[in-house]
């Protein structure tokens, strides 16, 4: 049977930079396969047509009919040099690549630029709760005013306000929630996110690195790809949609804009998406209370 090639249209900065030469499936989906090398770096080929670019990932110019639960079984063998990544039936031409490198990449932005910033949190907020109600996003935390039954609430985790009391929350948020990023860890991503492009004030950078030591502290927590987005998120590396609205929040952009690129954080998977930026308006209210 001959080898189907497809061709790579860009690979994540940090990918670029250390792709393994062995490899094995870790776990396969319609159009996501994640690979592992056996030194533990955890590695994604993404479909192009359905995803932006991670860190760790390859965007793949894929046919419509492609799904890797039928092209790729978990434990299946990888091999990957500078030009492909192969299996069995199957290889991925990275020659034409290009590297997706954030704009905002490793810079610390002065706070005197945050009122800017701030001035799209009301419309931020109003999009997140409609996209919800819309699209009927069910979320296992309680952090958006939709109503629910008082037996629902119960169940619910709500993530507290002030930062030390979120604090406090971390534990039980690592790994709460569904899915195969559950929505506390995503919530907490997108905290970390909204804080990341800032220098911070001490008060503000004493809470980021405690809450860093306490989520590097419970990873075990959660799945193991959770756990590869969060340890990233520890070192300032995110997707390409919140790198987009972290971006947008800090440059002078048009509310459009920024209404365009929130719109893409909220697309990315079931909840995770609208996890991911009501923690990022989470973080905005505090950076906000530095004012």
């Amino acid at each position: 049977m001959a080898i189907v090639t497809h061709a790579a249209v860009s690979i994540g900065y940090l990918a670029a930079t250390r792709l393994p030469k062995n490899a094995h499936v870790h776990s396969c989906f319609a159009h996501t396969l994640n690979l592992i090398a056996d030194d533990g770096y955890l590695f994604t080929l993404l479909d192009a047509e359905f995803y932006q670019n991670l860190p760790d990932a390859v965007c793949v110019d894929l046919p419509h009919n492609w799904d890797w639960r039928q092209q790729a079984n978990r434990g299946e063998a990888v091999q990957l040099t500078a030009e492909h990544i192969q299996s069995l039936h199957w290889q991925v031409k990275l020659s034409e690549a290009v590297v997706w490198q954030p704009r905002l990449s490793g810079k610390s932005l002065s706070l005197n630029a945050l009122p800017e910033a701030l001035q799209h949190y009301e419309t931020l907020a109003s999009q997140l709760l409609l996209y919800c109600l819309e699209h009927r996003v069910e979320s296992d935390l309680f952090w958006a005013s939709a109503p629910v039954s008082q037996d629902e609430s119960r169940l619910r985790l709500i993530p507290q306000e002030q930062p030390e009391s979120l604090e406090n929350q971390v534990v039980k948020l690592i790994g709460y929630g569904k899915g195969l990023t559950p929505d506390g860890d995503d919530y907490l991503l997108g905290y970390l996110a909204a804080l990341s492009p800032w220098k911070l004030t001490p008060e503000l950078q004493t809470h980021q690195k405690r809450m860093q030591s306490l989520i590097a502290q419970h990873l075990t927590r959660t799945t193991d790809i959770s756990r590869h987005y969060l340890s990233r998120a520890l070192e300032g590396h995110f997707s390409q949609p919140v790198c987009a609205l972290q971006e947008q929040l800090t440059s002078q952009a048009q509310t459009m804009a920024v209404v365009h690129a929130a719109e893409q954080v909220m697309q990315f998977g079931a909840s995770s998406g609208v996890d991911c930026l009501a923690g990022m308006l989470h973080g905005l209210r505090n950076l906000k209370a530095t004012l």
